[in-house]
Parts: structure tokens; C-alpha cells; sequence
């Protein structure tokens, strides 16, 4: 694995900049070997409740990630841009399912981080860094819920 270097296999360059210091401290492999996948305008990436086996990083374009209510009405709950990651909690938690369901409603590029890459860093992680992974990925998913409860309603 090569050792990444600022934006030498790109990904850094839709970093905000006070995070791709850290980003060039991770030893990860060229972007080249990651899949991408293009998604296009109006498409689903996954959905809520669906089993995951991928996380990814928002190349190129914006992703909204929704929810739904507890009267079935969809409530967006995030918009996000490149440089941005989803999908890594469902890889983080035991039943390794979608809390929520992403689209692009303009399309966008996506660098696709499959499970084995994922878990092999996650496991070369220490005992105290899997615990505060563990205990953050818990709150999303309770806030994720909360969200459901507090929906406008019409």
C-alpha cells in the first residue's frame, strides 16, 4: 500500500482544507484501486433498513441522505458534498444495516470503500479508537431515530 500524500491520488482535493492534513497521514492505497461508481440524477445509492457492504466518499456532486417518519413521510436529514463519506455506520454496527436511504437528485461520482478494505483498517485500529467508533456510531443511530419522532408535520 502506498502511503497517501495530500491530494497525490486526488481524493484530498475535495477535502475542506483543515482536514486534509489528517487525510494525509492515512495510509491507504491509490485511489486507482478503489471502484467508483456513478450514479445518476434521481438515482437511489441504498436503502434504509437494506444490508450494507460498502461505504463511500463523495467524489464529485451532492448526496441526500433521508428518512422515514413515523407517518411513512420521507424527512431529509442530511446533504452532503465531496470529500464527504456515508454508509460507514451500517459497517460498523453488528446487524451491518442502512439506517437511512441516499440519492442524488443531480448525480454524482462516488469512491466505493468495500468491507474488506474497511474491516482491515478497522482492525488495525486499537481497543480505545473501536470504542469511541462503537459508542459514535451508536449516538447517529439514536439521533437517526430521533429524527423520525421530531418530522414536521403538515
Amino acid at each position: 500500500m502506498a502511503l497517501y500524500r495530500g491530494d497525490q491520488h486526488g481524493v484530498a482535493s475535495t477535502l475542506p482544507q483543515e482536514r486534509t492534513a489528517a487525510v494525509a497521514r492515512i495510509d491507504v492505497p491509490p485511489i486507482e484501486a478503489f471502484d467508483q461508481r456513478q450514479v445518476q440524477p434521481g438515482e437511489v445509492i441504498f436503502l434504509e433498513g437494506h444490508p450494507a457492504s460498502e461505504a463511500y466518499v463523495i467524489l464529485r456532486g451532492e448526496v441526500q441522505v433521508t428518512v422515514h417518519g413515523v407517518k411513512g413521510e420521507e424527512i431529509v436529514i442530511n446533504r452532503m458534498k465531496a470529500g464527504e463519506m456515508f454508509g460507514e455506520v451500517a459497517l460498523l454496527t453488528p446487524d451491518s444495516m442502512r439506517t437511512a436511504t441516499t440519492s442524488s437528485a443531480e448525480g454524482c461520482t462516488l469512491l466505493v470503500i468495500q468491507r474488506g478494505v474497511f474491516d482491515k483498517h478497522l482492525g488495525a485500529a486499537d481497543a480505545l479508537l473501536r470504542f469511541i467508533i462503537d459508542h459514535l456510531c451508536r449516538r447517529i443511530i439514536r439521533l437517526t431515530e430521533r429524527a423520525r419522532d421530531y418530522a414536521p408535520t403538515s
